[in-house]
């Protein structure tokens, strides 16, 4: 019998795997020029505890049998445009999402997207954007599943 993936809000105890996911992956997906901080553990852990406390940030865990398997972190707020021109609009920001490996292509990714597309909507945000490895199919697809498309391309190149 398969059991259910659950979604919830995150808890001040998530953190720490949040911490180990996050920066396992940031250690298997750097490129050659990019080269984690020697302190990267302390960085995460206060940006992930100031990230917590903000009241326009929010995440969701993804439980399997109370284990957590995947995580999104995001936060909605007024933009303003640079130079300021352009009306300033409230707009929510995915800035991580993450499932363990394990657990991929069995939708929980989409769950959580889709959990936190909601999450923007009850906050009043217009629209939602985020960052993904335009190189990875995988990563594109699910994006493109959840209605997201590329809009200004940023680019990047070696020197």
């Amino acid at each position: 019998m398969a059991t259910e993936i659950d979604i919830r809000e995150w808890q001040r105890g998530d953190l720490a795997k949040i911490q180990r996911d996050w920066l396992e992956f940031c250690r298997q997906a750097t490129r050659s020029d990019i080269r984690l901080k020697p302190d990267c553990e302390i960085a995460m852990a206060n940006w992930l505890a100031y990230r917590f406390k903000e009241s326009e940030a929010f995440g969701f865990i993804a439980e399997l049998d109370r284990n957590a398997v995947g995580f999104l972190i995001g936060r909605v707020g007024d933009w303003e445009s640079a130079p300021p021109v352009v009306e300033p609009r409230k707009l929510g920001i995915i800035d991580a999402v993450y499932v363990n490996e394990e657990f991929r292509r069995r939708g929980i990714g989409i769950r959580l997207v889709e959990r936190a597309l909601q999450a923007m909507r009850d906050r009043n945000a217009v629209a939602a954007e985020t960052i993904y490895d335009s190189w990875s199919a995988d990563s594109a697809e699910i994006w493109r599943r959840v209605g997201f498309a590329p809009w200004m391309v940023h680019a990047y190149r070696m020197l």
